[in-house]
């Protein structure tokens, strides 16, 4: 369900994105200065270790104090789970969580809550839209493909303490780590600052205490996903084909980057992090897994495959 939305309701939808996020709460606003009732809003996670908050902010590269203020910096720097992206071209802005999200004109800035025209057109995610198109989807991915291909300057994670018992493996929340702070030449003023080169991806999603390397044993979502899935898709005539008999090179329908060949698998780990946020088998993609040529939407997780490779990808 999509809405266009304007002054008092528009601002009441994004607050309530922010307030209501459980799992992930993801803002791209270029400038970013929160007044007294932002700040509120965003307390209500300061020590919420299983929320993941991802910021996106850009321009001024030469002053970068003027799209976020040393205070609202060091405020963010707090957060127990949380990652800072800078994009120096940034201009679209997007409030969004695991389940609504806003496509807008407002940053997050008081003074254009209070004072500006702002559009936006607000999407809700339901059992029945949840593995379909949508405005929202597309603009999450959209979103996360920025974050995945932008420099990050602050990472902090949680740290857990592993416990296995004889009923399973449980953790408990012990801190949180800064794992990387590379915003020391931001506040210089006239210093152009450059890439660090650090992207999302370098960093884990949480940390194991006690851990030599403090990297978390890897869960096989992927596998998780396609089992629950695999009844949603039985309807895909190739489903019941998809067997692979030998290693071979194929391609990420999503970013046409080389992978083994797969057809249960057809995203690398990073595009299959983005794909994962809704588990849309039908969602169109742009590359064959088989071949790698662009696919212009022929592609999707249930037919990974262009139907003119089929016969020979299956053959080989």
């Amino acid at each position: 369900m999509s809405k266009f939305l304007t002054g008092e309701k528009l601002s009441e939808e994004v607050y309530n994105i922010i307030w209501d996020a459980e799992s992930t709460l993801l803002i791209v606003s270029p400038y970013i200065k929160l007044g007294k009732y932002f700040k509120e809003l965003f307390d209500h996670h300061l020590h919420n270790h299983k929320l993941h908050l991802i910021l996106v902010f850009g321009k001024n590269e030469k002053d970068v104090k003027k799209s976020m203020s040393q205070v609202d910096l060091d405020y963010f720097q707090q957060f127990p789970n949380i990652s800072i992206v800078y994009v120096p071209n940034l201009h679209a802005k997007y409030y969004g969580n695991e389940k609504k999200g806003v496509i807008t004109s407002i940053n997050l800035y008081d003074y254009s809550f209070k004072n500006n025209i702002e559009f936006g057109v607000f999407t809700e995610q339901s059992i029945l839209n949840k593995f379909s198109s949508s405005a929202d989807n597309e603009a999450w991915n959209t979103c996360m493909e920025i974050v995945e291909n932008h420099e990050v300057i602050f990472i902090r994670r949680p740290v857990y303490k592993i416990k296995k018992g004889i009923l399973g493996t449980s953790k408990d929340y012990k801190k949180s780590e800064t794992l990387l702070n590379a915003t020391d030449d931001f506040y210089v003023v006239k210093r152009s600052h450059s890439d660090s080169g650090k992207r999302l991806e370098d960093f884990d999603d949480e940390l194991e205490l006690d851990s030599d390397q403090m990297v978390r044993p890897e869960r096989d979502l992927e596998e998780e996903i396609i089992k629950k899935t695999k009844k949603t898709s039985s309807k895909n005539t190739f489903e019941n084909s998809r067997t692979v008999t030998k290693t071979q090179t194929g391609y990420c329908i999503r970013t046409g980057e080389e992978i083994d060949f797969n057809p249960e698998k057809p995203l690398s780990n990073k595009a299959f992090k983005m794909w994962s946020k809704y588990g849309d088998l039908d969602y169109q993609e742009k590359y064959c897994h088989y071949s790698g040529e662009p696919s212009s939407g022929g592609t999707t997780f249930a037919k990974p495959i262009l139907r003119k490779n089929w016969k020979k990808a299956m053959s080989n």
